[in-house]
């Protein structure tokens, strides 16, 4: 005789009930407010870059809030010098570019073999077509200039909410760590306060060293230009710098633009020109970077790559900015977390040898 099916009975508490709501209501918050995550997150990354040199003033007797004030008006202070100073002549130059355009096109494409591909595919006709609309277009564009102006302020007031934010982060980092670590066992924070330092370390010495790297990029492809009779030497500069602002592949990809403006001087100047970008790219890799960094941030070369086009295609050029110093904490914690099994693997490969 076959037994009567058993009954099985899920029984799901009301605190289980509870937490699982909690938990979708933080999921759906989080992605209603993605946007207002990332500038958290931004704004977190920027204030563990000037921790440190707050934390140095501190050190020497400045209040902490008076400290970071001072920190975050001197960095104001340069990028509002730096703006006032480049943005008349970048402007300028940027127009006399664009004008500039299609007779840089017919220069480029006077090679035969350039001419062969273009003209047995019509390609040439479109492009000089639409470098020519471009820059007959430019001047008379008010509207779309009053759009970029609209974009520019809005992009300039989501700078300065950030800058705040970052600031006020700054300035209630112990306070918030402390209540973090309150609610930790004593051991767990002896082990993961250090841990928490050198990630803030790390993250300074990328940014800080980021930035500097990016701007002698930048002088030395201005000076280069320069020197070599290139025309936009500062817009030049200026994009080179903010492109080697990407580790690893900006360098090149400034180098592929500063060669491909000095082809429409010549060829020995853009000859000359890959040279010195050989050369500094070098100099930058096994010279600046070593003195910059300094062993803070402890990533190959594939690491970086592979964090880089993650991050990138997340985030674009932003996350593929940030992708170096999130990267740096992520090592620094997985290697913190593997510490004690790393330790146990050691002891019994010395007890078998």
């Amino acid at each position: 005789m076959t037994p009567p099916p058993q009954r099985v009975e899920i029984v799901i508490g009301v605190r289980t009930l509870l937490v699982l709501l909690a938990f979708v209501a933080l999921v759906a918050l989080a992605v209603v407010s993605l946007g207002t995550l990332l500038s958290i997150f931004v704004a977190a990354v920027v204030a563990m870059g000037l921790d440190p040199i707050v934390s140095s003033l501190q050190r020497r007797g400045w209040p902490r809030p008076r400290a970071a004030v001072v920190v975050f008006a001197a960095l104001w202070a340069v990028v509002l010098t730096l703006v006032v100073l480049t943005a008349g002549p970048l402007w300028r130059e940027i127009v006399g570019f664009v004008d500039r355009l299609p007779a840089y096109w017919h220069e480029v494409t006077q090679t035969d073999a350039f001419e062969q591909i273009t003209s047995t595919t019509g390609a040439d006709h479109t492009i000089r077509d639409a470098l020519q609309q471009l820059a007959g277009s430019l001047p008379d564009a008010a509207g779309t200039l009053l759009g970029i102006a609209g974009g520019v302020f809005g992009s300039l007031l989501s700078l300065v909410t950030l800058s705040f934010l970052a600031l006020f982060l700054v300035m209630e980092r112990p306070a918030i760590t402390n209540w973090l670590f309150g609610f930790t066992p004593p051991d767990v924070e002896a082990r993961w306060r250090p841990v928490l330092e050198q990630s803030i370390h790390a993250v300074s010495s990328s940014l800080v060293g980021n930035v500097t790297i990016s701007f002698v990029a930048g002088a030395v492809a201005g000076l280069s230009a320069w020197a070599l009779g290139l025309p936009f030497a500062v817009v030049l500069a200026v994009l080179t710098g903010l492109l080697d602002l990407i580790p690893q592949v900006g360098a090149t990809l400034a180098a592929v633009v500063l060669v491909a403006v000095a082809l429409t001087v010549g060829t020995g100047a853009a000859i000359v020109m890959l040279i010195v970008q050989l050369i500094y790219q070098q100099v930058e890799n096994y010279l600046i970077y070593p003195l910059v960094y300094r062993r803070a941030v402890e990533l190959s070369g594939l690491t970086t790559i592979i964090a880089v086009l993650i991050a990138g295609s997340m985030l674009g050029v932003v996350g593929a900015i940030l992708a170096v110093p999130v990267a740096a904490i992520i090592k620094i914690v997985v290697r913190e977390a593997g510490a004690p099994r790393r330790a146990r693997m050691a002891d019994l490969r010395s007890a078998r040898g």
